[in-house]
């Protein structure tokens, strides 16, 4: 390869003596004007500009050529697209006449494809020649030839380099350019920083300005910016604050996109607080901030969960006159979203329509995804259709929302209606929203099709991936033969997938859940070696087969156990449920030994348990110790404690208990009046928790209605139940088996043994069964009847 400046100059010969060469145009191309042809490969574009294939010319008939054409800029594209698609093998003498053409007329994007092939050229097929050579021979000519055009090609070489992570590259090109005597750019010395943060070389962003700095760069306010997001993002908020001082020597006044970039890099490294503390005071003294600034402190907030911070920095924002955009709601609804307060995040979103910003398919997903969250599918559903009937786009992500409540609520038809008319809208499914259907199926029991689904997504092209075989095994492992299961495990070998840990999880529970036990023992015993999670996994198949017994033994067979506490507490909550009090306190007292104790959880179930076992003496303690670590006792547990003492008749401790509650600021629900009013001794203790009930905004329910009409019948206050039944029959709450039993038992001890006939007769006219305990408290009624 000849030396660059014996290329250059070979070069420049070619050009003076250019009628020399034998070459012609096609006449009908030559004649058109620059509006005839356009940059796209059409029929005109496609047409040889030359007498002779292209293929067949040499790198000075190529060159001549791109002089001819320096003032039709629209043919000489049209030639050097041709030149590409004949496979026209450049030389850099050849390649640089196309760099100067590209810069004369100023085709900055198609220079940077240009510099894209020739880094793209690893085996040398297109191109002879590699980026430093014609990178050497840019700098060269630009030298000998002082052309300032030809500049803008260093500009864009050096954002090439940048962009695909040639750092080295870059920085050794800007070199060359001072070494050159030329004046760096300051705006691709920007491009430079900002990429090397982008690519997360944060350790040379510093280094590299103050090497720039060095070689000539001038920064302006935009590179003193750069630098401080660099220095942010790699925690020296001191060197980074350090910048301002640096700026005012310089005489660069800081502007909004500065103040608002270290408001950012603060609250990045969660220094929040600090970093509003900063923003008011540059707003006090009258310096730019802008909405980038506080979103940025609105976005810290929420991630340190500062939610009344969070309303904070939104109501200064608005009397600082800077308005939320949809980048802000944006920012705003997600993170109200992720802490589950739905109700926020709508009035967020209706503040926003209100202001005439138009939503996202980002918002509406973030509003769906917290609503399926809280279990409220059916609204997430509703409010896809919704948005998606008034034109607003939806992406993928919010269809496989859509498509995953639908599964979830059992309409399985409405999913895969849903999923073709997203097809029909040109959206290809992946394979999230693949998996998702085929998890639908197995969820609604529906094997079959999710196998025709599964089979869909191969003949699609599309591979599964982890999650799709796990889903796949959970499934088949229910559903199917054990066999089913193995072999789907070596189809997943042969597509380069090993099963992970997850993987052989999912087959031992779901195996149990199927009710096949002992194949579930036999994988778990053919696993070598077992982690802790494959126990955790048998234990939990031994829950879902009602088999607390195995479960029990192989958590204190393998005490490691005790770390999951996900399976402690299943097992746990199995046991109350079958009460077993001997085990659950065991497994109780084994957390209360260990380092982390238990959690509020399984306090709660084994305060449950005692209840119903009635043993409130240790229900007591445990409930003590429970508030001695920290623990709030909800309203549930109060209530359980509650009904504990009012079933032994205990009624002291559960009024100072109740009174403790309110003190703590619990407010009792429906449930906890209705076990108060089941303990209530006179009709006045009845009259005032009905009272306080209704002073609360409570309403009777069924229960609580059944619990007071029989409390009044026992009382022999008559007259009251039968003014509550009748209120609660014209307030549209329907008695029940129950309900009906105690009044009509309430009525043949007062002597109003026809009342109660009646009272039957209605309950069968309503079609009311009833059950063993009705026939047995009403017998007498009923023989009359």
């Amino acid at each position: 390869m000849l030396p660059p400046l014996i290329r250059l100059a070979s070069c420049r010969n070619l050009v003076r003596n250019s009628m020399t060469l034998r070459f012609k145009f096609v006449s009908s191309l030559a004649q058109l004007s620059s509006s005839d042809v356009s940059d796209s490969s059409s029929d005109e574009n496609n047409t040889s500009l030359v007498c002779r294939p292209l293929d067949k010319l040499d790198k000075f008939e190529v060159i001549e050529t791109l002089h001819k054409l320096n003032r039709e800029p629209n043919i000489g594209l049209s030639f050097i697209t041709q030149l590409k698609e004949s496979g026209f093998k450049h030389d850099v003498v050849s390649y640089m006449a196309i760099v100067r053409f590209l810069c004369h007329w100023g085709m900055d994007i198609r220079l940077y494809s240009l510099f894209m092939d020739v880094i793209d050229n690893n085996n040398g097929e297109l191109l002879s020649f590699e980026i430093s050579d014609l990178c050497d021979a840019l700098i060269e000519e630009i030298e000998i030839e002082g052309i300032e055009k030809l500049i803008k090609a260093i500009d864009v070489l050096v954002k090439v380099y940048a962009r695909v992570g040639r750092f080295e590259d870059a920085i050794d090109t800007l070199y060359k350019i001072k070494r050159g005597r030329l004046v760096l750019s300051t705006r691709t010395c920007n491009y430079l920083m900002n990429q090397l943060i982008e690519w997360d070389k944060l350790d040379m962003v510093e280094s590299v300005y103050r090497q720039l700095k060095m070689k000539g760069l001038v920064p302006n306010v935009y590179t003193y910016g750069i630098l401080i997001k660099g220095l942010c993002r790699k925690g020296c908020l001191e060197e980074a604050n350090d910048v301002f001082r640096q700026m005012g020597e310089a005489g660069v006044e800081p502007n909004a996109f500065t103040f608002g970039t270290y408001i950012d890099g603060l609250c990045s490294k969660g220094k929040t607080d600090h970093a509003f503390q900063k923003l008011k005071s540059f707003r006090d003294s009258n310096l730019p901030v802008n909405l980038f600034a506080y979103t940025s402190i609105i976005r810290g907030f929420i991630k340190e969960s500062k939610l009344e911070d969070v309303e904070n920095a939104l109501l200064d924002m608005l009397h600082t006159e800077i308005f939320p955009d949809a980048d802000c709601y944006c920012v705003l609804i997600q993170g109200y979203c992720q802490k589950g307060d739905i109700l926020r995040a709508l009035d967020l979103y209706e503040e926003m329509e209100s202001r005439g910003i138009k939503t996202n398919c980002v918002i509406v997903s973030s509003i769906m995804q917290c609503l399926c969250g809280l279990g409220k599918l059916v609204e997430s559903v509703s409010w896809f259709f919704d948005i998606m009937n008034s034109g607003v786009f939806l992406d993928e992500i919010s269809f496989n929302i859509a498509i995953d409540a639908l599964c979830k609520l059992k309409k399985m038809d409405e999913a895969m209606k849903l999923f073709n008319d997203m097809k029909g809208k040109n959206m290809k499914p992946d394979v999230v929203h693949y998996t998702t259907l085929i998890k639908g199926y197995y969820l609604n029991e529906e094997p079959w099709n999710a196998y025709e689904i599964f089979e869909e997504m191969k003949s699609n092209g599309l591979k599964p991936d982890f999650i799709t075989f796990d889903v796949l095994a959970s499934g088949l492992s229910r559903f199917g033969s054990f066999e089913d299961t193995i072999d789907l495990l070596h189809d997943m070998q042969t597509q380069g997938l090993e099963p992970s840990s997850i993987t052989h999880n999912v087959i031992i529970e779901g195996l149990c859940k199927g009710e096949k036990t002992k194949e579930a023992e036999v994988y778990f015993n053919s696993l070598h070696p077992k982690n802790l999670d494959n126990y955790a996994a048998m234990m939990n198949g031994y829950c879902e087969a009602n088999n607390t017994t195995d479960a029990f033994e192989i958590l204190f067979s393998e005490k490691r156990l005790f770390a999951k506490r996900a399976s402690c507490l299943k097992l746990l909550s199995c046991l109350c449920a079958e009460g077993e009090t001997k085990k659950a306190m065991k497994l109780y007292k084994e957390f209360e030994a260990s380092d982390n104790g238990p959690c509020k959880t399984m306090y709660s179930e084994i305060i449950y348990l005692l209840c119903r076992v009635e043993d409130m003496r240790t229900a007591r303690v445990i409930f003590d110790k429970m508030i001695q670590k920290g623990f709030t006792p909800d309203v549930v547990t109060y209530t359980m404690m509650l009904y504990g003492y009012c079933r032994v008749n205990r009624l002291n401790e559960a009024h100072n208990l109740f009174l403790d509650m309110k003190n703590r600021g619990i407010k009792p629900d429906i449930y906890t009046y209705t076990v108060l009013l089941h303990g209530a001794r006179t009709k006045e203790d009845v009259k005032d928790l009905t009272d306080e009930l209704k002073e609360n905004g409570l309403s009777f329910d069924v229960n609580c209605y059944t619990v007071v009409i029989n409390k009044h019948c026992q009382l022999n206050n008559l007259q009251e139940a039968v003014l509550l039944f009748k209120e609660m029959k014209d307030k549209g709450v329907e008695p029940n088996t129950v309900t009906y039993t105690v009044f009509a038992r309430g009525l043949c001890h007062q002597g109003y043994r026809n009342h109660a006939v009646a009272l039957v007769d209605e309950m069968i006219s309503k079609g009311i069964q009833l059950n063993k305990s009705t026939i047995r408290a009403l017998e007498v009624v009923i023989k009359k009847v």
